[in-house]
Parts: structure tokens; C-alpha cells; sequence
């Protein structure tokens, strides 16, 4: 074992344990592995990048055999002997008094330096921390470990020699013993494991037949193994046990794995069986643990598929069952709009067909069998013909159509004039784009983007603004196709597709003229899906300022609210959609029948251009509307406007609460009641409780002898009702819950705070309720816990008890005391740095406490009564020289002493509070 030459006393001869892990770790053979049992798992290949001079063969299955090391070697003794122990006790002192500082850091520096071997030292600290199996960044082990990294620097890694194969494996077995991977990445870079990253391969493989495949897929991304392993290894038993995370971690860093990762998952929807079905073998095979059933179901599977495709942008070849299965929904889809909510006109139709369906035999098939289903033999004879579909796979009705054509459909007609019952409808009547046609303009070219940008938007005060895309039905990442752009005057439709990102001055002109110009008002209706299809579409916009933008959605909410204001038109039924705010506006609803087509197609159909325009001009007429219902009902409509466009935010989602519907602003504001005191009342009689926003203020009333509880910041804020009524306590909280609190309680009893100053705070709550804090007060109670039950302690009792404790050993010599005393706990010095002087007489001895003897003491156990340890510990060696009396919490075993402490903190912020 390397033991430290100088930092330390000399080792005895006898040997102690560290903290105790049950075991002392030793260097263990293939037979003697005390972490792991199981058989190891090899792997058929390795790396033949060599970083030292071992030589390698191909016929060997991993460099530990040829080395003959075992993978789960650890040949580091890690007790330390009682030199170390002794000063690693004093590092642990510093560190819970001082944490990070120059006195800790030079301490451990020290001790690297006159180390025989400090990567061996370094782990030994490391695994004996009480904080080792949790070693995230603020903890001592983890301070040791990145101290001894930049240490190495300092020194131009003149040790590196003594950074050996069996210190790796060492560290990287030691280091796995605990679950911070921060740690392990730490480790990883000191101890130079990717420089012989082959080595490790054994290592994890035996992680992989212990189950534990998230270290294992960690460890594989962090030493750059990923090429070494197959994709059943880890990544598929960590996508059954829904650990998504850590997949992404490692595709991400392995980009040869994503492919074939998502090429089995689409097999998976392939076969005929379902999800759950299809993997059992698999499970069972590779023994997965802690399988999540729920997920495997065809639904939330395909979902997974895609959410791979999208996020490694794969091409759709990679996924030819996702494809269909989304194709075979695409179908059923546009059936139920074409047939049952009749929306579909019939060139669209046709272009939307024609995609989902594809070259897929199958769907094509299906296509015309269940078209005959709804009754449109002549429709389902089409596609037959369209697709050259074979006769034995056409539907009996679609059969007797084509061989008698005549009379079929005399009886299909007949057969539906008796199915209709009801008297024939009349057409539907839309609403019609009231300008001319010549009043559309298609731009699609340099020349005609300038005319709109320097004259079609010249003195223009407001726009309305619509987009299109072709729907996406597979997995394809929807691309914007066009953008409208209406005025009173013309609708502008923006070609994106053949304009394209080629004139990118003339892009970034119009988000100069019209995005950022706050003196162009912009309507939209529900802007969230069309302005974020323009920003991923149209980069060389630049940044969308978003001034001036109204959301037409969010004002007809906003005057639903207000009865006085009636729409001329009133419609039976309908959701929060364009379609349904025209018919209120207008009377007549919008034509829909071109709103699912192939906006990529060239060139765009007359319908197209006008159904394009219509939905970007109504915007402007129902503006228009709205503007004059409001002014009839004496609604202030350009405030709101102004206030809405004004306001724009990105929304952040939250979880809904059911009881919140109304915006803040627009809650009634309960009044604060007056104080249930009418005289004063000391401060020993009163009883509070503070709500989670209000801890500091809880201390301050503490500190004034007030009996306060407070609610930890995980605790429900119904918990301070429950404590008003069970110990007659008043509530103290501040913003909206003190209007769901105060009905629960009686008048007065629930005060709101209405201040963010501590100060402020204690003097709002002390006036409210009339309370008087005097000097007797002060100090009264324990900070910690609240209790004001305290034993008095002398100080050769208080030694007696150091010397009984086990975590007492005093402070080295070497080190300046008084870099301790600004940690020390009491009245003296508990918020202020202690000031070495005479204590002042002690001005304890009035206070409204419970104080009793130190008979309430088991000295020998440094117990109080109630069994509270004493926290002895806490108090500097040097107050134990110096005070005469201590006192202890007996609740929780807290120390406090009298000291300069009580007259500063009356003349600082209780100046003004006390009374004489």
C-alpha cells in the first residue's frame, strides 16, 4: 500500500479499517472476485489500437487475459492506516465547517505531494467519504477527486508513469460502486481510461450480465465503446424498462447504431402477432428485469418508432412498417372526411388518396374495397381501374357496376333514395372572397416578391396573415408550403416552395417591413402552429420580434366573457375554429373542401389560390366585426387589442389546474381583516405558523421568542390549517393562498404579508397583531426546532462530554484556529463572524425559556433526556476553553452560548423592535 511520507505521521505497524464497507477489498483472481459471481460475458472482437506497449494479438480475446487481469480487479488495499486516518479526520472537520476553501484545497494538495503513489492515495479518500455512494459535485469525495485533477495539472502530469493497467481497472471497479456518473466521468478523465479503453471491455460486459445496462450504456458512451457492442447488448433491455434517456445518451454519441436500433424496432410492427407477443422470446431469452408491459402495445410502440425517426431525421426507408401502419390510419382518416363529414372536394381527395395509398398493393386493395363499403361503387370502381387492381379482389357491387353498368346504378339509386328519409337539404352556402380574382397575386419570383414588399405593403396598417402545408400522415417533418398575407386591398400568397431561401435579403427585408414593424397590427388566428412552421421554414426571416401580432382566438375568448357583447350571427354548434367565428361574424361558413391538399403540388389549382386567400382575408372582416360589436356595446376594444398584441409571451407549459380558470389579474381581492387584538400582547403568548414562502420570516420570529412553526418547502399549504386549528396558531402566507386559506380559519387568524423585505415582514406581522418583543425574549427559543426547553451546562460537564464523543478529536496544530470560529454555533456567533474577545457578562439568566440542570444530561451516551445527541462536535476547541455556560436545546441537542452575538443583533435588526 502507498502511504503518505510526510503529510502524515508515520504508519503503525497495525492497520484499521476506514469507515467500514463490511469487506476489505483485495487483488482478486479469477476464482476470488468478490463483486461478482456470474459467469463473464467476451465479446468476439477488440480493439487493436494500442495506446501503451503491451503487444496484442488477434487470437486473444481481450487484453486483461493477456495481462492476466481480472475485470473486476481492485489491487488496492483501501483502509487506511492510522496516519492517513488521523489526518483525513481533520480534513473531514475543515470540510463540514469550511466546505471549498483555500484551507481545505491546500490540505489535500499537500497531501498529493508527498504521496508515494497519488492515484492510489486518491482513491482510498475517495471510497472512505461518507459521501462516496452519492458523490455528486458538492460533496467531499467528489472535492478530492477534482482537486487531484487539477493538481496533475499543476504538476505536468510528471507522475504518469505510476499510472498503471491495474490502477484503471482499479479505479473505474471502485468507482462503479457508487451512483453518480459525474463521478465516473471525473474518474474516467484523471486516470487517462480511453487511452486504453479495450481493457474495459470485459469490465462492462460483466455489468451487462449483472442487468445492469444503464452503467453499462454509460460506460460504453464515456470510453467511446459504442462500435464494440450489439444493439440486444443493453439498448433494446433499456428501451423495455423505459429508459429512454439513457438510449438517446448513447445513439446520440453513436450514430452507427441508430439505423439497425430502429430497423428492429420497425420489424417489430411488421409481424403479424402483436408488440407484447412478438418480444416475449426475446425477454425471456436475455432474462430482462423490471419490464414495462404497458409500453409494449402497437399503439404507444409506433409512437416510439417515430419519436427515433424525427429526432435522428432517418429516412423513411429505414421504417417501411411504421410507414404503412401510418398510411393504413391516413386511409381511414380521409374515408371518414370524404364520406362522413363530407369535407373533402374531389380533386383533393383524389391528391390525398394518392399519397397515403402509395404503391402499397395492400392499401390499394383495401382502398376499393371499403370506398364500395360506404356505398360509392362508381368511386371504388375508379380506383380499380386507376391502380389496375385485379377483378378477384373487387367487391361483389363494384363487380355488378362494371358488368351492367345501367342497371346497377338504377338500383343504387334506388337503393339510396330509400334510405334517405328526410326531405332533400339544400346546398350548403359558403362564405365568398369578396374581392375580385384579380385581386390575388401569386408570388413566386424575385420581381414580384420586391412589388409586394415595396409597393403591396406600402401605407399599410394592418394584414392578415394564414399558412399552408401538405397534412403528413407518416413520418415526414411537415415543411411550409405557403404563406398568405391579406390587406384590405389584395391577398399576397407567398410561393416558400420556389422561392426558397435563395433571396435572403429580400426575407429579411419583409420581417423588417412587416413581423418587426409595430405599426402593421398582424391577425392570426390560434398563431402558435402557423408562427412556428414560419420560424423553422424561414430562417433567413431572422428574429420574429412578434410586435403587433394579434391572435383573433384569444380576442373572441376575451369578449365571450362579457355578456354585453353580441355577434350578429348565432351558430348551434361549433368549436373554438376559424370556420365557426365567420359564422358568427359573417352567417356563412368557409369552404373547406380544398383545406386537406397537396399544397406541394405545381402548379396550384384555381380553388386552391382562392380557398388560400379567403382564410388569410377573413381575418381582416372579421376584425372588422368584432370592432363594431364592441364600440355598439360600449366595450373598450382597442385597450384590449392593444393589450393582447402587447402581452404576446411564448407560453410555458403548465399543469391545469382545475380551480384556476380565471387570470390572476381578474381574481376579486379579499381585503385583509382586522387584527383579533385590540391591546397589546407579549411575544411569549403568541403562537404562528409561516407557509412555505415565508421561512426567513418564520427565524426572524423565532429569534423574538415567538413560537412559530414552519412548513418545510415540500409541504402542502393546508398543512398551516391544520396546525391553526389543532395548536390555536395564527397563519401566516402571502399572494393567492392567503384567499384560499383565510375561509378555513376565523377572522384576523390568516395574515397576508405584502412584502418581499425580511424586515418589512417581521414589522408587518408584529404591528398586525400587537405584539411586543422585549429583551427577555430574544433569543428564547431554538432556531432549529422551535423548542424553548434548555439545559444549562458548565463547562467542565461540556468537556466531559467532548471527551466522551467519538467524533471530538480536536484540530491539528498546524492549522490556524481561528479559521474555524466564524463556523461556531450560539447565541455569540451563530449569523456573525466570532470576534476573539472576552465573552460579555452572560444575559441569559431572564430569558422566557424553560431552562433545567444538567441532570437532564446522560453524559456518558451525549444524550439529552428526550434522547436528542448533543451536538457537541459543533463547538470550536477554543469555546470550550472559553465559556463557562453552555446551553442545549433538549429537543434536538443544538448548543448555544451567550456572546457578543445578542447585542449586535439588537442594535442591527431588531433596532427598533425590542422595547426596553
Amino acid at each position: 500500500m502507498n502511504n503518505c511520507r510526510s503529510a502524515a505521521p508515520k504508519p503503525f505497524k497495525r492497520k484499521t479499517h476506514g469507515r467500514g464497507r463490511g469487506f476489505r477489498l483485495k487483488v482478486m483472481d479469477d476464482n476470488t472476485s468478490t463483486l461478482n459471481t456470474r459467469p463473464l460475458v467476451h465479446l468476439n472482437s477488440t480493439s487493436s489500437n494500442l495506446t501503451n506497449n503491451d503487444s496484442f494479438s488477434s487470437n486473444d480475446n481481450s487484453r486483461l487475459k493477456k495481462l492476466n487481469i481480472h475485470p473486476n480487479l481492485i489491487s488496492i488495499d483501501l483502509d487506511l492506516d492510522e496516519g492517513t486516518l488521523a489526518w483525513f479526520t481533520q480534513l473531514k472537520k475543515y470540510w463540514a465547517l469550511l466546505r471549498k476553501s483555500p484551507t481545505v484545497t491546500n490540505m489535500l494538495h499537500q497531501h498529493f505531494e508527498y504521496c508515494s503513489n497519488p492515484y492510489e492515495q486518491v482513491l482510498r479518500l475517495t471510497y472512505n467519504c461518507l459521501d462516496f455512494k452519492d458523490a455528486k459535485p458538492k460533496t467531499l469525495a467528489y472535492l478530492i477527486m477534482e482537486e487531484f485533477s487539477d493538481w496533475l495539472n499543476n504538476v505536468n502530469n510528471k507522475i504518469g508513469h505510476l499510472l498503471t493497467i491495474q490502477i484503471k481497472i482499479s479505479a473505474f471497479n471502485i468507482v462503479r460502486q457508487q451512483r453518480s456518473f459525474v463521478l465516473m466521468k471525473l474518474v474516467a478523465s484523471v486516470y487517462k481510461m480511453v487511452e486504453d479503453c479495450d481493457i474495459f471491455l470485459e469490465c462492462i460486459n460483466v455489468m451487462i450480465t449483472q442487468k445492469q445496462y444503464k452503467e453499462a450504456s454509460q460506460c460504453a458512451t464515456l470510453l467511446g465503446l459504442q462500435s464494440k457492442f450489439k444493439i440486444e447488448d443493453f439498448l433494446i433491455p433499456l428501451l423495455l424498462q423505459d429508459k429512454l434517456v439513457t438510449v438517446d445518451e448513447f445513439l446520440e454519441e453513436s450514430s452507427q447504431h441508430r439505423v439497425e436500433f430502429v430497423t428492429y424496432l420497425d420489424s417489430v410492427l411488421g409481424q403479424q402477432s402483436n408488440v407484447r407477443t412478438a418480444l416475449d422470446s426475446l425477454i425471456v431469452n436475455l432474462e430482462i428485469p423490471e419490464v414495462r408491459w404497458n409500453k409494449l402495445q402497437n399503439k404507444p410502440w409506433r409512437k416510439l418508432v417515430a419519436r427515433f425517426v424525427k429526432m435522428f431525421n432517418l429516412p423513411p426507408e429505414v421504417t417501411p412498417n411504421l410507414n404503412k401502419k401510418r398510411n393504413e390510419s391516413a386511409l381511414q382518416f380521409l374515408l371518414h372526411k370524404r364520406y362522413i363529414e363530407n369535407a373533402f372536394g374531389d380533386e383533393s381527395w383524389k391528391e390525398m388518396v394518392r399519397e397515403a395509398v402509395k404503391d402499397d398493393e395492400g392499401l390499394q386493395q383495401d382502398l376499393v374495397s371499403q370506398v364500395a363499403m360506404y356505398g360509392d361503387a362508381a368511386e371504388a370502381l375508379k380506383w380499380a381501374h386507376f391502380y389496375n387492381i385485379d377483378r378477384s379482389y373487387w367487391p361483389y357491387s363494384v363487380r355488378m357496376l362494371h358488368d351492367n353498368p345501367n342497371e346497377d346504378r338504377h338500383q343504387q339509386q334506388q337503393f339510396k333514395a330509400e334510405e334517405c328519409w328526410d326531405e332533400p337539404s339544400e346546398p350548403v352556402k359558403y362564405h365568398q372572397f369578396p374581392l375580385s380574382r384579380d385581386c390575388i397575386h401569386l408570388v413566386d419570383n424575385e420581381s414580384i416578391f420586391e412589388y409586394f414588399l415595396y409597393t403591396g405593403l406600402k401605407d399599410v396598417d394592418i394584414v392578415g396573415i394564414d399558412c399552408e402545408w401538405k397534412p403528413s400522415f407518416g413520418v415526414h417533418i411537415n415543411e411550409l408550403s405557403l404563406m398568405q398575407i391579406a390587406t384590405r386591398q389584395a391577398v399576397y400568397i407567398l410561393d416558400i416552395i420556389k422561392l426558397g431561401s435563395s433571396l435572403g435579403h429580400l426575407w429579411q427585408k419583409l420581417n423588417e417591413i412587416l413581423f418587426s414593424n409595430c405599426d402593421i397590427l398582424k391577425l392570426g388566428f390560434n398563431w402558435t402552429g402557423d408562427i412556428s412552421m414560419i420560424k423553422q421554414s424561414l430562417p433567413h426571416l431572422g428574429f420574429i420580434q412578434e410586435i403587433g401580432f394579434l391572435d383573433l382566438l384569444s380576442l373572441w375568448k376575451y369578449i365571450n366573457k362579457h355578456s354585453t357583447i353580441t355577434l350578429p350571427y348565432s351558430v348551434a354548434s361549433g368549436g373554438p375554429s376559424l370556420n365557426t367565428l365567420v359564422q358568427h361574424c359573417c352567417g356563412e361558413p368557409l369552404d373547406k373542401s380544398d383545406q386537406f391538399s397537396n399544397w406541394e403540388n405545381r402548379p396550384l389549382r384555381n380553388s386552391q389560390l382562392i380557398y388560400a386567400a379567403l382564410d388569410a382575408y377573413c381575418l381582416i372582416e372579421v376584425y372588422d366585426i368584432l370592432r363594431k360589436c364592441c364600440e355598439e356595446g360600449g366595450f373598450p376594444f382597442y385597450d384590449v387589442c392593444y393589450h393582447l398584441a402587447s402581452s404576446r409571451q411564448p407560453k410555458k407549459k403548465s399543469k391545469k389546474h382545475p380551480n384556476n380558470k380565471q387570470k390572476k389579474e381578474e381574481r376579486e381581492i379579499v381585503p385583509q381583516p382586522p387584527s383579533p387584538h385590540t391591546q397589546v400582547v407579549p411575544a411569549s403568548s403568541v403562537r404562528v405558523v409561516c407557509d412555505t414562502m415565508l421561512q426567513g420570516l418564520g427565524k426572524s420570529l423565532r429569534r423574538c421568542g415567538i413560537d412559530c412553526a414552519i412548513l418545510e418547502t415540500f409541504e402542502d399549504h393546508m398543512m398551516c390549517v391544520r396546525l391553526a386549528i389543532d395548536e390555536r396558531r395564527y397563519i401566516l402566507t402571502r399572494g393567492a393562498t392567503f384567499d384560499k386559506l383565510q375561509g378555513y380559519v376565523p377572522s384576523g387568524h390568516c395574515f397576508k404579508v405584502t412584502t418581499d423585505d425580511s424586515g418589512e415582514q417581521l414589522k408587518q406581522v408584529l404591528d398586525y397583531y400587537m405584539i411586543v418583543v422585549t429583551k427577555d425574549d430574544v433569543f428564547s427559543r431554538c432556531q432549529a426546532c422551535n423548542s424553548n426547553s434548555f439545559i444549562k451546562i458548565s463547562r467542565s460537564t461540556m468537556n466531559t462530554i467532548a471527551a466522551k464523543s467519538t467524533k471530538s478529536k480536536g484540530y491539528p496544530p498546524c492549522y490556524d484556529e481561528s479559521l474555524l470560529a466564524d463556523e461556531a454555533t450560539g447565541f455569540s456567533s451563530d449569523e456573525e463572524d466570532y470576534v476573539d474577545e472576552p465573552p460579555p457578562p452572560t444575559a441569559s439568566h431572564n430569558r422566557k425559556w424553560d431552562l433545567c440542570s444538567d441532570e437532564n444530561v446522560d453524559v456518558g451516551l451525549c444524550l439529552t433526556k428526550q434522547g436528542a445527541k448533543i451536538q457537541v462536535e459543533a463547538i470550536p476547541e477554543p469555546m470550550l476553553q472559553k465559556i463557562d455556560l453552555f446551553y442545549v436545546c433538549e429537543h434536538c441537542g443544538k448548543v448555544y452560548w451567550d456572546g457578543s452575538h445578542f447585542d449586535k443583533v439588537l442594535s442591527g435588526r431588531l433596532q427598533g423592535i425590542v422595547q426596553a
